[in-house]
């Protein structure tokens, strides 16, 4: 007699396989968009580690334990779309950060192009306006050569 269980559970196995190979690499594309918009991805990058340690454990006992296969390919699925979510969010913010330094280096430079053109313009009155305020009670001796 011949058993087709461990063929079946090979063939379900295999079809989890290429799912959680296509959640992680998804995850992955999701992730690397994050961090091109400057996102903080450790974390994500952290848990998608998680999801390809679990399949390759998974494959690995495919042969011996094809139900703890299914349920690690489940898993790793699982942290792959929850990793795909999150990199949304992750790259958002760090869309929204770059924008944040973008502005305020734009202001720095405003500020210090105002600042110069003050200075050019009435730097002149005001050292004078200084000098005249330190120097307001002193008095010029003359000297006896």
């Amino acid at each position: 007699m011949i058993s087709t269980t461990s063929i079946r559970s090979h063939e379900a196995a295999g079809g989890q396989l290429a799912t959680a190979n296509n959640s992680v690499n998804d995850a992955f594309s999701s992730v690397y968009y994050a961090e091109q918009n400057g996102g903080e991805v450790t974390t994500l990058v952290e848990k998608l580690n998680i999801a390809v340690s679990l399949i390759q454990k998974a494959v690995a006992e495919n042969a011996t334990d094809p139900n703890a296969a299914i349920a690690d390919f489940s898993n790793a699925t699982a942290i792959a779309q929850a990793v795909s979510l999150n990199s949304a969010s992750v790259s958002t913010s760090g869309s929204m950060a770059r924008q944040l330094r973008l502005y305020e280096s734009l202001g720095t430079v405003i500020a210090t192009l105002g600042i110069a053109t003050l200075a050019y313009l009435r730097g002149d009155r005001v050292y004078r306006w200084l000098w005249l305020r330190v120097y307001r009670n002193h008095v010029v001796k003359k000297s006896d050569e």
